[in-house]
């Protein structure tokens, strides 16, 4: 099953409500959401809050595990392990048990390592990483994602290669791939990945770019050749979360973005029916 699912985050409805909001995104093909288990004081608590008002709702609810520094899985596999552990229970304690309260196999989106080490290194404190979430999770379906440039900085997960490769390596039937159509193209991976990488994606960001190349808009610039992406996917027999996963404070430089975020649910639906 194929789900359009968008990144909901409190400032989005603090003004209209929830439904208010949503509505017209359910009407235009959307399904389900996702939140980003922010772990900053006064940003996680009403997003957590949000997360299960909409859960008891009825949406299905997928969750991005944090990602910012210290959230970097940077040193598991040496000096770090215990503190990272510290810092990541929350966020799988949560989700676990949102699925646990809905009974549905929540998509986790999970980065690889950054840091400053040979990317050899970051590989194996990733993979470790990996296997510890999934120790520790029975429901949640890990995703390790696709990541854009960040230069400076070595970074697991920059080729569809990386990420393909270490998600055969540990084998494990939770364990796929999240591809951000915009990363990809941030990495000026013009190609389709490799058939190995379509075969194991189970989630999805999408996301357009303008001309400045600012990501994380709605699909409004036609920068991310996201319909050929979908279209791929759907011939490699993806199943899972298609998530929008939008920048508010950029995308609100936008006339009518309300109707613009409908337009784009409505995009896909119109590709993938």
């Amino acid at each position: 099953m194929i789900e359009p699912c968008f990144a909901l985050h409190p400032k989005w409805v603090e003004r209209e409500g929830v439904n208010a909001f949503l509505s017209p995104l359910q009407a235009a093909g959307m399904v389900g959401l996702e939140f980003t288990l922010y772990a900053q004081p006064g940003e996680g608590e009403p997003m957590r809050a949000l997360a299960e008002d909409c859960a008891r709702s009825g949406f299905h609810c997928n969750f991005h595990a944090p990602y910012q520094d210290p959230h970097n899985p940077a040193g598991f596999a040496s000096d770090r392990r215990e503190a990272l552990q510290a810092l990541f229970t929350p966020a799988l304690a949560f989700a676990e048990r949102i699925a646990a309260e809905t009974g549905y196999a929540p998509g986790l989106v999970i980065h690889g390592a950054h840091g400053f080490t040979p990317l050899a290194t970051l590989r194996e404190d990733t993979r470790q990483f990996l296997l510890w979430v999934l120790e520790h999770t029975r429901a949640c379906r890990v995703m390790l994602e696709n990541l854009p440039p960040k230069p400076g900085t070595v970074r697991l997960g920059e080729t569809p290669e990386q990420v393909a490769a270490l998600v055969a390596q540990i084998d494990h039937p939770r364990l796929a791939i999240c591809w951000d159509l915009g990363h990809s193209v941030l990495q000026k991976q013009h190609d389709l990945p490799p058939a190995d990488f379509l075969g194991r994606t189970r989630h999805v960001h999408i996301h357009d770019i303008n001309a400045a190349g600012e990501d994380h808009f709605p699909l409004v610039y036609g920068t991310v050749p996201w319909q050929r992406d979908l279209r791929a996917l759907r011939a490699a027999g993806f199943s899972g979360a298609i998530t929008m996963e939008i920048n508010g404070y950029r995308a609100s430089r936008l006339d009518n973005l309300h109707q613009r975020l409908a337009d784009s649910f409505a995009a896909i639906r119109e590709v993938l029916a």
